[in-house]
């Protein structure tokens, strides 16, 4: 039991991971989406104009870049982030080639856990990524340790993590046969 839970924990770690890559901006004015891995920048707007991030630079808890236009996008910006003592962003600075600036607060999240997995999937998946698993379908339902009749039959019996431990003994088995000595 405790390998299941531990393994469980583990695969979701490595969702967390792997989804952290988009962050969504909630401002006063809209909603803006930042792929620091990448170095993509989208505003909100027709067609969510997509910006390539250049000139870089964290100072302690400051972020700031500039934003190069790419397709479909207009306009040079300066982009200056606030963040807290955990590395969430708090405040945000968007100042125009023509000097029109716009400093607001700035979520994380709007509220509403399925829109934000909305977005990550559609921003992700402009962003090159595969579409992220949502929490609620990476871990199965159990109650009092007892796996519920729904997931057993989904799965035939095995739950995900026992299949991901099969599939890692198999892989074990093949590589320990290789060092057996011969006869």
């Amino acid at each position: 039991m405790k390998t299941r839970l531990l393994l469980t924990m583990a695969l979701l770690a490595v969702v967390t991971a792997a989804s952290a890559q988009i962050q969504l901006l909630y401002m006063d004015g809209g909603r803006n989406v930042i792929d620091r891995t990448k170095k993509l920048y989208w505003m909100d707007g027709d067609d969510d104009p997509c910006y390539s991030i250049i000139n870089y630079k964290k100072t302690g808890n400051k972020e700031t870049f500039s934003l190069k236009p790419k397709e479909n996008a207009r306009g040079q910006y300066k982009v200056a982030i606030t963040l807290d003592a955990k590395g969430t962003p708090t405040e945000i600075t968007v100042t125009g080639s023509g000097g029109e600036s716009m400093k607001s607060a700035v979520k994380t999240t709007s509220g509403r856990p399925e829109r934000d997995e909305e977005l990550y999937n559609y921003f992700g998946g402009l962003a090159g990524y595969p579409p992220r698993a949502s929490a609620s379908a990476a871990v199965p339902s159990v109650s009092n340790g007892v796996p519920c009749v729904a997931d057993v039959q989904k799965d035939g019996g095995k739950g995900t993590v026992n299949k991901i431990g099969d599939a890692a003994k198999g892989a074990f088995g093949k590589v320990k046969g290789l060092f057996k000595k011969k006869k």
